[in-house]
């Protein structure tokens, strides 16, 4: 008989599942998986130094053998003398406000009962009992999906540096045998019979038909997922080495990537970080299905400035000069309208913008108008008509600009200096009574130019609230 406690004990070794001291929040259905490492775990505690608690979470669906296997499990765990913790969630009640399938619905809510009562339990890792079979079964179902190297890695021996599953390397066969020899009794639930999940069809129907094509099948789709974890492994390494000279911009709902570097990997690539851009934008979207990541691809080959497509969650990519914008939400912060006292600062603190207005003498202002940076304009204090304010652009707003003749709007200055679209709203306007002076960062405009008849020079700067001295904060101890 094969020792499925050496092969646990080389299971946690190999991928550092469980230091000394640790102690193990166990999921103990009552099924043979879990009373199979629950044993085994006892056995092992002494000698790897590690603690071993249990939980179940009864989820209400099968009635009187739902409560049954939770009596069953407080009863092995005072027989085990191992401390035990229960639950109870009422999952087809659950169902009734949520479109979701009900086996993703049990899993949601059996890892979120697992993590809240590690943390109640001070248990710093999660055990579950998937075992071999589960791997090759969730290998193959992924497979009928269309999955990539990420979901055809199955599932992974720890997750999140937390959940761990030791027995992954051991056949069910090996867990009923183990059992069995040392007369250990367990629940079964019917439930697993039912053909209308996919995994019992998949278990019960397809994996035997395609035993007789190979009677190995299940240690191949093992084999296949092992493969694709280091597939996968290798993508991620890449992903995150690429990303850094990739990201113009990120935060929470937006990144903006260099549509120029972007075009020098290759395709496999470019998949995985359309895939990790994705998951960035917020913690709770759904991942990008494959259509979604081919359509990405599409976007960039074709290169039409102007054009998006949609994504999941109300999501979308969007191509700009030189940029591809993945946004979900509102974008960036718009820009209020206030009035810029003189001399004085405003701060638009959504924005994380300051704008300060400073007048001196035109004799002692040193600065030549062409060596004006980006940040900051001059103009002539008197030729400006009060009130000056900050506002946002408007539909149909036109500027004059310094150096032409003649009007044009907005909308035409943004996209001749190759404003992104997604960032155009973030763009503060100066204005006085009459008219824009200042597209801020952008261009400035023709009106109140400083001349040799000026007698006073309006300097306005613009900062992050990061370089205003005066709102600089020390860090927090």
């Amino acid at each position: 008989m094969t020792d499925i406690a050496a092969r646990v004990r080389q299971t946690i070794a190999r991928h550092r599942m469980i230091s000394p001291r640790d102690t193990v929040l166990l999921a103990v259905s009552g099924g043979a998986d879990s009373v199979c490492l629950l044993h085994v775990l006892l056995g092992l505690r002494e000698e790897l130094g590690f603690g071993v608690k249990v939980a179940h979470l009864d989820h209400r669906f099968r009635g009187e053998e739902s409560r049954k296997d939770a009596e069953f499990v407080r009863d092995l765990a005072d027989r085990l003398g191992v401390h035990c913790v229960t639950d109870v969630v009422n999952v087809p009640h659950f169902l009734l406000s949520r479109r979701m399938s009900t086996q993703d619905a049990a899993r949601m809510l059996r890892y979120q009962f697992l993590v809240k009562t590690s943390k109640l339990e001070y248990c710093q890792r999660i055990a579950t009992a998937h075992n071999a079979d589960d791997q090759a079964e969730t290998v193959l179902m992924r497979v009928l999906r269309g999955a990539g190297p990420t979901g055809l890695a199955g599932i992974p021996p720890k997750r999140g540096g937390t959940i761990v599953r030791p027995l992954l390397d051991v056949w069910r066969a090996e867990i009923e045998e183990y059992l069995a020899l040392r007369d250990l009794p367990f629940r079964t639930d019917e439930s697993n019979l039912d053909s209308k999940y996919l995994r019992n069809r998949v278990r019960n129907e397809l994996l035997p038909v395609l035993s007789t094509y190979n009677p190995n099948v299940r240690g191949s789709l093992r084999q296949l997922g092992a493969i694709m974890t280091d597939v996968a492994a290798h993508l991620e390494s890449e992903t995150e080495r690429a990303l850094p000279d990739l990201v113009i911009q990120a935060r929470l709902g937006q990144f903006v990537l260099d549509l120029g570097k972007l075009g020098g990997y290759d395709e496999v690539l470019r998949r995985s970080i359309f895939r990790r851009t994705f998951e960035s934008l917020r913690p709770d979207l759904p991942p990008l299905e494959f259509r979604h990541v081919e359509e990405l691809l599409e976007l960039v080959r074709r290169g039409e400035v102007g054009s998006s497509v949609a994504l999941p969650d109300g999501a979308r990519a969007r191509l700009e000069h030189g940029r591809l914008v993945v946004s979900h939400g509102e974008g960036p912060p718009a820009i209020p309208t206030v009035a810029l006292p003189v001399p004085g600062s405003v701060t638009l603190r959504d924005a994380a913008l300051v704008i300060t207005a400073e007048v001196q003498p035109r004799e002692s202002f040193s600065s030549r108008l062409e060596d004006a940076a980006d940040d900051e304009a001059f103009f002539d204090r008197d030729a400006v008509r009060a009130p000056l304010l900050v506002r946002p652009r408007k539909e149909g707003d036109r500027f004059r600009p310094f150096g032409m003749d003649g009007t044009k709007t907005l909308k035409e200055l943004f996209i001749d200096s190759k404003i992104p679209f997604t960032l155009r709203s973030a763009v503060p306007l100066l204005c006085d009574r009459d008219e824009i002076l200042w597209a801020v960062g952008v261009r400035r405009a023709a009106g109140a130019v400083v001349t040799p008849e000026t007698r006073e020079v309006l300097t306005i700067k613009v900062r992050s609230l990061e370089e205003h001295p005066g709102l600089r904060q020390d860090p927090p101890h």
